[in-house]
């Protein structure tokens, strides 16, 4: 979560088909800012953040718009409320809250006269038996070698519906790819699952090579959060229905993008051969 989601809504126009090539501007009007909220909260001591930030039009550049000024509290099902004190421009923290299995955390947000709410239960955290990597029998890396995947192991409980997150670090460098997964076809059962991300701008840091350092952290989330990140995945090449972007499915009241999470976090690390 460390680079805040950048929300584009563009606006496509149709061009008439031409046996000659044709260079087309299109002219994409600016639109009104939009907050963006992302809240984390977890089962370990300095896992509680949010970002709050503003959308940028498609020309501006990508840096961090985080809005300072803000009020942020999260609240448990006890009515405990905990503060989060801002540490940089648009980061929030409160370096000591931890979530506790089976209770609903509540999020609320005000800023320029706007709230923004959410609420997340934080789900009981599913073990993560084991990682190991396997080769890709068609596709190399850019310089020809092996490309290399981590697979997770694990047992997915059978008496409830589950969704997970996987976040892939190579030498602590945190993979951009969203990498999920849930328990429609595997309810209850063993599950190997290959973690795919997608290298494509051949980035070398990106790649799993003999004697880096993989770390896997696994998170037992929520639908909602499920639901926003599998839209996320999709949201740049339209939902299938529309060609259009569009902007991925929030579980944040008030009229903000973005979203909250409340979930444990299991890891393994692993070394390359």
């Amino acid at each position: 979560m460390k680079n805040t989601i950048k929300y584009i809504t563009i606006i496509l126009f149709a061009a008439a088909l031409s046996s000659c090539e044709k260079a087309i501007d299109l002219k994409l009007k600016d639109t009104t800012p939009q907050y963006v909220v992302e809240g984390v909260l977890t089962d370990e001591a300095g896992g509680c953040k949010v970002l709050l930030s503003q959308t940028k039009n498609f020309t501006d550049n990508n840096d961090f718009n985080g809005i300072a000024g803000a009020t942020i509290t999260i609240a448990d099902d006890n009515n405990n409320v905990y503060p989060l004190t801002a540490t940089s421009t648009g980061v929030y923290q409160n370096t000591t809250l931890k979530g506790s299995v089976g209770h609903t955390y509540s999020l609320n947000v005000s800023v320029n006269g706007k709230t923004f709410t959410s609420s997340c239960i934080m789900h009981p955290a599913v073990p993560l038996d084991s990682i190991y990597l396997v080769k890709d029998q068609l596709n190399n890396n850019k310089d020809g070698t092996p490309r290399k995947y981590v697979t997770v192991q694990y047992h997915d409980p059978a008496s409830t519906k589950n969704y997970y997150r996987f976040v892939q670090y190579v030498n602590n460098r945190k993979e951009e790819s969203i990498l999920l997964d849930d328990d429609e076809f595997t309810n209850g059962q063993e599950v190997n699952t290959r973690l795919n991300f997608n290298n494509d701008n051949d980035n070398p840091a990106r790649d799993i090579r003999p004697g880096n350092q993989v770390t896997i952290e696994m998170m037992s989330i929520d639908q909602a959060v499920y639901k926003y990140f599998y839209s996320l995945t999709n949201s740049a090449n339209g939902d299938g229905n529309n060609a259009a972007p569009a902007n991925p499915l929030t579980n944040i009241k008030g009229g903000s993008l973005g979203y909250f999470s409340v979930h444990t976090v299991v890891r393994k690390t692993l070394t390359a051969p």
